[in-house]
């Protein structure tokens, strides 16, 4: 009797970033990958059975690309890498038949207000909240909500939009902020572009908890504390991982996350879910659901600390059905954070050589550069760079991290006729 080799399964991967393409060398699945019209395609087609573009943000063209991929090799699964790609990527899975989570879902997770909808329905918890079309509204929803008001875009990413108002008196800026901002999603069941979502202020301590899927069945990988710059915008300026929680308070926030990935449809591949743990630990409730691994390099966090590199294990996931085993932890804490200077134009940066020098420390990234703009710290995409350490506990990785953002200084001077 012979026996004939199994199939490779074919995974359309979607818009990988290039410092991530490495990671798939080797791995037992044939990759198809779609790449941003334009630019250099050289490490793409080194790595992939084959490279094609197509503008990955667009359900429609995306899906035409899909098809004629399929026609040539049939496509057993998708994996989209980026924010904008989610929700595209879904279409295209349910289109062909190919493993990925399902538009529904995807709706989900990116319609801020459709998941707290959800998770009522499902008896999750209640938290406060209202799609606004005016001020007004949002007037209405804050106040019901003694703690203040958080308005946000309805599908933001990125921790644009984020307004805190406290007050009546705060309300005005906040919703000014929130309503200007623009995400690139267009969601049909919106009743206006610019519809504002009001959600009552929820206290205490906030975490993330990464986990993996396949076929509905999810495996946590890392519970993280997330530092932020506080009110009025949050913007997340560090994370720690593992976070040091006691058993109670891990499990509560694990059932918080398990049950509302259930409650959403949630089948497969990473996640990142937001969760905020009430004071006192008893209670742990949704932010927010991201279907893609962690933004901030929690990724890069979670393989030193458990051995698991997601982005393999995802791409094991939807291609083959399979969870990770163990990994060998690499060290027992690691922690990053960001640089937020002031902003204006950078005249220099300063500590950068004794910040490498610290114990622990790793590596520092996506440093600005002399002549460079700096925002004020808005949103995540305002921030001027970053360390991630390691050790042998949160603690001291922490402990690094913060030693070495403070050694270094990006020095900004005002910029003329704007406001800093």
């Amino acid at each position: 009797m012979s026996h004939q080799p199994a199939r490779l399964p074919h995974l359309l991967l979607i818009c990988p970033r290039s410092d991530v393409l490495g990671k798939f060398v080797g791995l037992p699945v044939a990759l198809t990958v779609v790449h941003r019209p334009g630019g250099d395609r050289q490490l793409e087609e080194s790595l992939a059975l084959a490279v094609v573009d197509a503008d990955f943000t667009d359900p429609h063209a995306l899906l035409a690309v899909a098809r004629e991929v399929h026609a040539r090799r049939p496509v057993d699964a998708v994996l989209a890498l980026t924010e904008l790609s989610l929700h595209p990527a879904s279409v295209v899975a349910q289109a062909l038949g190919a493993r990925g989570n399902s538009p529904a879902t995807l709706t989900l997770t990116q319609d801020k207000a459709a998941m707290r909808g959800r998770l009522r329905d499902r008896g999750l918890g209640e938290v406060a909240h209202q799609v606004c079309a005016t001020l007004d509204e949002a007037r209405a929803v804050l106040r019901r909500c003694p703690s203040g008001v958080i308005l946000k875009p309805v599908d933001g990413n990125g921790g644009t939009g984020v307004h805190l108002a406290r007050t009546e008196g705060e309300l005005a800026e906040a919703w000014a902020w929130a309503s200007g901002a623009r995400t690139g999603f267009v969601w049909p069941q919106a009743a206006d572009a610019s519809s504002v979502l009001a959600e009552e202020f929820l206290t205490g301590q906030e975490f993330s908890v990464e986990s993996l899927s396949a076929a509905g069945r999810h495996q946590v990988l890392a519970v993280t504390r997330k530092h932020t710059s506080g009110a009025p915008h949050f913007v997340e300026t560090g994370h720690d991982l593992p976070a040091m929680l006691t058993p109670a308070q891990n499990q509560v926030v694990l059932d918080a996350t398990l049950n509302a990935l259930d409650a959403v449809g949630y089948a497969w591949g990473p996640c990142h879910t937001e969760v905020m743990l009430a004071e006192g630990g008893e209670r742990a409730t949704v932010v927010e659901i991201n279907a893609r691994q962690g933004g901030d390099q929690i990724w890069e966090l979670v393989h030193h600390v458990t051995g698991i590199d997601m982005l393999q294990a995802a791409v094991l996931a939807l291609a083959h059905g399979v969870l990770p085993g163990p990994g060998v932890a690499l060290a027992g804490g690691a922690a990053i954070r960001y640089l937020t200077p002031r902003s204006g134009r950078v005249t220099s940066v300063t500590g950068v050589a004794e910040a490498r020098a610290i114990e622990g420390v790793i590596r520092i990234g996506e440093l600005r550069e002399v002549g460079d703009e700096v925002m004020p710290l808005g949103d995540s995409w305002n921030r001027a760079g970053h360390v991630v350490a390691a050790g042998p506990d949160p603690k001291a990785a922490a402990a690094a991290a913060d030693a070495a953002a403070d050694r270094i200084t990006v020095h900004t001077e005002p910029i003329e006729g704007k406001t800093p």
